[in-house]
């Protein structure tokens, strides 16, 4: 019966050897998970960082793309007014040209003749009055 008794001890050592070895093995596979865990989470987390670092950067970018459609429509408007107003300045100068400048030219031409004519004029009669004066 030793020999039973041995094996049962021997039988009792194996079972608790693999009990630790596989306490052991189960040990390191809950610490692998658990670092395998920790990156995830820390993945997860700097996927939330840049996601939110995208949202920031896409607020940014259509604030100047409205701000781009509000100064294209500022351009177009002010656009429209020059033209408006090269409209009204053409029609000024159509008006210049046919109307006010040939009459201006009329009454350039008719002061010139008048300062001529009356220079004449004032030349006879001093002349005159110095011709009878003297004599």
């Amino acid at each position: 019966m030793v020999t039973l008794s041995s094996l049962l001890t021997v039988l009792t050592l194996v079972n608790i050897v693999l009990i630790a070895i596989f306490t052991w093995a189960i040990w390191k596979l809950l610490k692998t998970i658990e670092k395998m865990g920790s990156r995830i989470d820390e993945s997860l987390r700097e996927f939330e960082r840049t996601a939110e670092d995208l949202r920031k950067t896409n607020a940014i970018v259509q604030g100047i793309l409205i701000h781009a459609e509000k100064s294209a429509g500022n351009v177009e408007h002010v656009t429209d007014g020059v033209r408006k107003l090269r409209k009204t300045l053409d029609a000024a100068t159509g008006v210049l040209d046919f109307a006010v400048l040939p009459v201006l030219g009329s009454v350039a031409g008719l002061l010139a003749g008048s300062k001529t004519g009356m220079s004449h004029v004032l030349k006879r009669i001093f002349r005159k009055e110095g011709r009878h004066g003297g004599g």
